[in-house]
């Protein structure tokens, strides 16, 4: 069981920091939906090319915000930038594949670009074979869940439909 929320806004300008507020807020009413870990994940500009950021943490939701807002300090974000146009998903998970870990927690990217993510909530009951096949095809897997099949999935569909 997991619970899945998502802030999108377009053509209203909105800070960082209001963004991840609404993205924590949700999760929030959402936990018990899952204790184990959470995720969450943000457009890192506004019109560039840099990858959303992802951050995950095993706990409750207060472990995520705290840990959320140190990575923020460290790398230091501004959290004052606007956007016109931003998407972010957040996620509460009770585990079901993989232990509570930051690796297991989802968002589930389809590599270190981030370019696909998922949030998801149930059980891929085909993903060894999934996963076989996309490890025979070079990629490598960061988790233990069956999550993670779906993003790389898409990466490898994306990367290949001109051929």
């Amino acid at each position: 069981m997991c619970g899945i929320f998502a802030y999108l806004n377009y053509n209203v300008d909105r800070e960082r920091r209001y963004i991840l507020q609404v993205l924590f807020n949700g999760l929030r009413r959402l936990e018990y939906r899952g204790y184990d870990s959470a995720g969450i994940a943000i457009d890192a500009s506004d019109f560039t090319s840099s990858p959303p950021l992802v951050f995950r943490q095993e706990g409750n939701i207060e472990s995520l915000v705290k840990s959320v807002y140190q990575d923020v300090s460290e790398i230091e974000l501004n959290l004052e930038v606007s956007f016109r146009t931003h998407a972010g998903i957040a996620h509460t998970r009770w585990a079901t594949h993989g232990e509570p870990a930051p690796r297991n927690s989802h968002p589930q990217t389809s590599g270190p670009a981030n370019e696909f993510m998922v949030v998801h909530n149930g059980v891929i009951t085909n993903y060894e074979v999934l996963k076989a096949t996309l490890l025979l095809h070079g990629f490598t897997f960061t988790s233990e869940t069956d999550t993670e099949v779906i993003p790389k999935l898409a990466k490898f569909v994306y990367d290949n439909a001109n051929e």
